[in-house]
């Protein structure tokens, strides 16, 4: 299958680019993030990375050549990625459904590794019921665990391999697409802007795989691991950055606006904290109606600062409502750490001002964040929500496309590079005797092809006509 990579808009100017050199031969197999080839702008010599994985076959622009923002440089034959183990994986209508998984692991073979709720059950549900005293008194009390641990959850050794394994995949999955999008954007392929995950994958994934059927999650701007979690497509979310007819808003939402109602995801809500109020009620409707559905609402640890988190929270909690408040903290709003705008930084600890629980957990382990959104679920379903998970994460990648994180720390950007979620489950799997570091690879391998060919398909989406303006909209 040939893939052809554009040139990145690395000139902040919008001026083309020198060619000086290539730094990979013509038929050299070469793997995405090595350099490629050296490029000259107008303020500085660089090195970019390829973005690709296969072989190189062929170069569009030579050496001392001037090149533009998306144009084609070079081709590659990215075919013949191999399935992990013979195995074959569906990435796509919710959960990565993987069929004979590496080494066995004591799993069912043929059980979905990634179905909600996988690792334990649920308590049942009461309906319209206000906890007892000493019901919320325990609840409040229970798990309000410390600063997160530097190595993976200790009780991982009762999960079913193939679970583990589904959470592995679904996690690279999103890194491969926000890395692969960060391209697209930056070569012009795509329109608007971008928001990205990457470093975040633990937390969306985490508490997504502890939801149940017709529960629904709130997101934000950077909604795109959300909605990966959630079970939307790669097609129908690449369709829509792409603003074709047949994504999954119908190339109306963009970016910052992905969701799918028949999956369980609101399309996405630009305003800072807006999700909130809204989380709030929809699960009073939930309530009202006596249905066991749960709302799991994302923001940033910005949200926590706007009046609509107050509001929400706070009517969430004198109506007991079933929301897991889940706040993603990155530690930056945009490019202000959190300690700068809050006295008492430890965002879990305001939970006790609204009389509900509220628990830090370490966002960078997956098995982690599962285990608390479980437990948050099920105390929602029995009517002692809601909850407030502040979930520690890292975003590897600015706050929008062109943000260079500089404000960023190098110790402390290290220091949450080494413990990345997707490379912490990896080292479990290892471990476990799941899979060893070629089957890892493999993984990654099938997700990139997966991911180049949707952007192929993607190319040749319809886009929305001038009849379109006026269809889905209401006032």
């Amino acid at each position: 299958m040939d893939v052809t990579m554009r040139m990145p808009d690395v000139d902040s100017t919008g001026s083309e680019v020198r060619v000086l050199r290539w730094l990979a031969e013509i038929g050299a197999a070469v793997k995405r993030g090595d350099p490629l080839v050296e490029v000259e702008t107008g303020k500085a010599v660089m090195e970019l990375e390829s973005v690709i994985t296969g072989i190189l076959r062929a170069v569009s622009v030579e050496p001392g050549q001037r090149v533009a923002a998306g144009q084609v440089i070079a081709t590659f034959d990215a075919a013949g990625a191999p399935d992990v183990a013979g195995g074959m994986t569906h990435l796509g209508s919710g959960g990565a459904n993987i069929v004979s998984p590496p080494h066995g692991g004591g799993s069912n073979t043929n059980s979905p590794p990634y179905e909600r709720g996988g690792g334990g059950g649920s308590a049942p549900y009461v309906e319209n019921r206000t906890p007892t005293a000493p019901e919320r008194a325990s609840f409040f009390a229970r798990n309000r665990q410390a600063q997160p641990s530097a190595s993976p959850s200790p009780e991982a050794g009762h999960y079913e391999g193939a679970f583990l394994f589904g959470l592995y995949e679904r996690m690279v999955s999103i890194r491969e697409f926000e890395d692969g999008v960060k391209f697209l954007f930056l070569e012009g392929s795509m329109p608007g802007t971008i928001h990205q995950c990457q470093g975040q994958e633990g937390t969306a994934v985490g508490v997504c795989a502890a939801l149940g059927a017709g529960d629904f999650i709130t997101s934000t701007f950077r909604g795109h691991g959300h909605a990966l979690a959630q079970g939307l497509t790669v097609e129908e979310l690449l369709f829509e950055l792409f603003g074709a007819d047949t994504g999954c808003c119908r190339g109306k939402g963009g970016s910052m606006h992905v969701g799918n109602m028949d999956k369980g995801m609101v399309p996405g809500i630009a305003i800072v904290g807006g999700g909130v109020p809204l989380a709030a009620g929809m699960a009073l409707a939930f309530k009202m109606q006596g249905k066991r559905h749960v709302v799991a609402c994302f923001f940033g640890d910005g949200a926590v600062a706007e009046g609509a988190f107050h509001e929400g929270v706070n009517l969430a909690a004198i109506w007991d409502l079933p929301v897991i408040f889940v706040c993603e903290n990155n530690l930056y709003g945009a490019s202000t750490r959190v300690d700068r705008v809050m006295r008492n930084p430890r965002i879990s600890d305001r939970a006790a001002s609204y009389g509900i629980r509220g628990q830090t957990v370490d966002g960078n382990d997956v098995l982690a964040v599962y285990e608390a959104a479980r437990i948050a679920a099920d105390e929602c379903r029995n009517g002692c929500g809601p909850v407030l998970l502040e979930l520690l994460t890292y975003r590897r990648t600015g706050h929008s496309r062109r943000d260079a994180c500089h404000y960023q720390p190098l110790e402390e950007r290290e220091a949450w590079l080494r413990r990345d979620p997707i490379d912490r489950l990896g080292e479990l799997l290892c471990e476990r005797g799941l899979a060893d570091q070629a089957a890892l690879d493999q993984v990654r391998a099938r997700v990139v092809a997966h991911f180049q060919a949707a952007i192929e398909e993607a190319r040749r989406q319809p886009l929305p006509t001038v009849d379109d303006l006026t269809t889905d909209v209401l006032a």
